[in-house]
C-alpha cells in the first residue's frame, strides 16, 4: 500500500492534471483576472477585488480533480497593488492546500506603455483525506501519517500594456523548484517542477457597448510538451460577457457571465473534450462569483499619464 499511496502522490498530487502533467491547477477564467495566473497583474484595477470560484473537473469520473479558490487583490496607489490567494485541490483522497501572498509594481515608460512587476510566496500542504478511504487496516501508517510536509514556494511575473488594450504577460510558477519530502518513505524528495505561462491579448473595440478580446498562452513545464490555449471574448456594455476556447489536446471551451447585482457578477465555464479521460466523461464545469467593493462610484475615464506627480488612473470598470 505504501508504494501505491506514493506513486498516486507523486503522480496527482504534484502532477495536477494528466493531459499536461503539470503541477499547477487549470484554470478557465483567468482571461477575465489574468492576475490568478501572473502576480504582476495584481491590483490592476481601483479598490479591492474578491473572487470566489470552484472547478471540478471530469465530472463522473470518480476521484476527478477539483479545486476551490479565495482570492483578493486591493490597488494601493497608481504603482503598487497586493494580493491573496487560499485554495484547496483535491484529487481521490489526495488533498493539497496553498496559499500565497502576492506584489506587484508598475513603471511607466511613456504616456502609453507601462510595465508591471509581481512577486508572490507562499506555502503548500499536502495531505490524505481519510473519509474517502477504503482499507483493511486503517492504522496503517501510511494512513496515519502525513505524508506530505509543508513546503515553500514562490513564483514572478511581468507584464507590459500598450494604450490600455495590448497586454503582454509571463509568469513563472514554482520558481524555485523547490522539493517536497514525502515521510513514508524514508525522507524521499520530489521536487516542483519550474513553469512558465506566456500570454498576449488585444482588446478591440467593436463599438460604444461591445468589446472583442482575443488571448492565446503558452504554459510550460519542464521536460513536458507546451500546451496552447486561445480565447475569443465578447463584452457587452460591461454587464453581460461570454466566449469560446480551445486548448490542446482537443479541449473545447465556452463561457458566459453577467452583473447579478451592483458590485456582484457571476461567471460559468464548461469544458468538454474529444479525446483522453475527458471524453468519457460529462465535462469540466467551473463558476466563480467576484465581489467588487470600490467605494467610489464610476466616473468618465480618463486618460493615464506618467508625470513627474503622481500619475492618475482612469476608472476601470466591473471586475470579473
Amino acid at each position: 500500500m505504501k508504494n501505491l499511496i506514493l506513486g498516486i502522490i507523486i503522480l496527482i498530487s504534484f502532477s495536477g492534471r494528466l493531459a499536461f502533467s503539470q503541477q499547477v491547477p487549470i484554470s478557465a477564467m483567468y482571461p477575465y483576472n489574468t492576475s490568478f495566473i501572473n502576480p504582476a497583474e495584481v491590483g490592476t484595477k481601483k479598490g479591492t477585488q474578491v473572487q470566489l470560484r470552484h472547478r471540478q473537473q471530469w465530472v463522473g469520473f470518480v476521484g476527478s480533480p477539483n479545486t476551490t479558490f479565495l482570492s483578493a487583490q486591493r490597488q494601493l496607489n497608481s504603482k503598487m497593488g497586493i494580493g491573496g490567494n487560499i485554495s484547496l485541490d483535491k484529487i481521490a483522497f489526495i488533498q493539497r492546500i496553498n496559499a500565497n501572498a502576492s506584489y506587484s509594481y508598475k513603471l511607466f515608460i511613456d504616456n502609453k506603455s507601462k510595465i508591471r512587476f509581481g512577486l508572490s510566496a507562499g506555502i503548500m500542504k499536502g495531505t490524505l483525506d481519510l473519509t474517502t478511504i477504503q482499507a483493511d487496516d486503517m492504522s496503517d501508517i501510511v494512513l496515519t501519517s502525513a505524508p506530505l510536509k509543508m513546503t515553500f514556494d514562490a513564483a514572478f511575473g511581468m507584464a507590459y500594456t500598450f494604450d490600455r488594450d495590448l497586454n503582454i504577460g509571463i509568469a513563472l510558477p514554482q520558481l524555485l523548484g523547490t522539493k517536497a519530502s514525502v515521510d513514508i518513505v524514508d525522507g524521499s524528495k520530489y521536487n516542483l517542477v519550474r513553469h512558465s505561462n506566456v500570454y498576449i491579448s488585444y482588446k478591440i473595440k467593436v463599438d460604444e457597448q461591445f468589446e472583442f478580446i482575443p488571448l492565446i498562452m503558452v504554459r510550460n513545464a519542464q521536460k513536458k510538451n507546451s500546451q496552447v490555449e486561445v480565447f475569443g471574448n465578447i463584452k457587452y456594455n460591461n454587464k453581460v460577457w461570454g466566449g469560446i476556447g480551445h486548448r490542446s489536446n482537443s479541449v473545447f471551451i465556452l463561457n458566459m457571465g453577467m452583473q447579478l447585482i451592483d458590485k456582484l457578477s457571476l461567471t460559468y465555464a464548461f469544458e468538454f473534450s474529444s479525446s483522453g479521460v475527458g471524453s468519457n466523461t460529462s465535462g469540466t464545469h467551473e463558476i466563480m462569483l467576484s465581489l467588487n467593493l470600490n467605494k467610489a462610484p464610476e466616473a468618465p475615464l480618463e486618460e493615464e499619464v506618467a508625470p513627474e506627480e503622481e500619475p492618475t488612473e482612469r476608472k476601470t470598470s466591473t471586475s470579473f
